[in-house]
């Protein structure tokens, strides 16, 4: 941005997220949808507010993958919109959150290119929604290897990259080139943050402690896979609202201390939660819980801030929650899972 970004009152931009998110699916749609199968969600769908997107793709696709193309379209869909009835500065803070949509796009491109995916089969599972123009990622798709999409990527810092490939090479392991990529984007959204003015504050606030969860989460990942100290040290990021005295506390502790030093943070009704279950700690009840923190908390920048920026950030949360959602159904459905897994691991 470069600049301080002047977030006056933009009503009509206010007014039009407002009407979009009612259109987002409720509790009892849930319900309604939790009892269908994946050809009557399909159907379901198509009645609610993903008629143009299935109308478009049906004659191309079918079943599952129509369905799960349905609701990436309709997702790049709603956000182009965003982008179009936004005022100028309103434009930026869209595009700070859309930029995670580029670096799922070239990991999505580098994992085909590690398990030997052929092009044409990993262009469709790109997310349509990017800030860079597909063009780009046709590029990307058409290297023949990780290493040569990760060395065409300009953006990052020559000594990062460097390392994360070595890492690469020495243990045929995307984990330090994925993580190059995370600190790219979480760099790139905090670079962005400073420019906010005090309209902008939870906006901001959210922002960081989406930062604080991915931290939490990856030093939970790295503790149960026994990666060294110094290796989640370097892998962890010195971002967040999280203080860096707590995040070398939880490099050094183990699940459990984890647990306990969140008790600091604003993660504590959460860790004391779960600080009772010494031991048998279940990661995917734990990592729902903090993504419905900030689900919570984009429900609460809506409620709250009706006529501001906030409106904005918390319907594109809310709406990528959905989508989310409705693919972790239909993948569970089509595996056969039981009903009471399904219900534990969407976020609602």
């Amino acid at each position: 941005m470069g600049r301080p970004v002047i977030l006056e009152k933009y009503p009509y931009a206010y007014l039009r997220t407002i009407v979009m998110k009612k259109a987002l699916l409720t509790k009892s749609d849930y319900d309604k949808i939790l009892k269908m199968t994946p050809d009557q969600i399909g159907k379901y769908l198509e009645d609610f507010e993903y008629k143009k997107e299935v109308d478009e793709l049906a004659m191309e696709y079918k079943g599952i993958e129509l369905i799960e193309r349905t609701l990436q379209l309709n997702l790049g869909n709603k956000f182009d919109k965003l982008l179009k009835i936004a005022p100028h500065d309103l434009r930026l803070l869209i595009i700070i959150y859309l930029k995670r949509y580029d670096i799922y796009n070239i990991k999505t491109i580098m994992r085909a290119k590690f398990s030997n995916m052929p092009a044409e089969e990993a262009k469709k599972h790109l997310s349509p929604v990017s800030v860079a123009d597909s063009s780009y990622f046709d590029k990307l798709n058409a290297q023949k290897t990780v290493e040569e999409v990760f060395t065409s990527l300009e953006f990052l810092e020559e000594k990062d990259a460097r390392e994360a490939l070595d890492h690469f090479k020495s243990n045929n392991s995307l984990v330090w080139i994925e993580n190059v990529l995370d600190k790219y984007y979480f760099n790139f959204v905090f670079s962005q943050l400073r420019y906010l003015t005090t309209e902008g504050r939870l906006y901001k606030r959210f922002l960081l402690n989406e930062i604080d969860i991915f931290n939490i989460k990856l030093l939970l990942r790295l503790k149960a896979e026994k990666v060294p100290e110094q290796e989640i040290r370097d892998l962890v990021f010195s971002l967040g609202t999280i203080r860096r005295e707590t995040i070398d506390k939880m490099a050094k502790s183990d699940v459990d201390g984890i647990i306990k030093e969140m008790e600091n943070t604003d993660f504590k009704e959460i860790a004391e939660k779960y600080s009772k279950e010494a031991g048998k700690i279940s990661f995917t009840d734990l990592e729902i819980d903090l993504d419905k923190f900030l689900l919570q908390q984009s429900k609460r920048l809506i409620r709250q801030n009706p006529m501001s920026v906030d409106v904005i950030l918390g319907y594109m949360f809310l709406k990528d929650i959905e989508v989310k959602n409705l693919a972790r159904i239909i993948k569970a459905r089509q595996l056969g899972m039981e009903d009471e897994f399904i219900e534990k691991t969407i976020v609602i």
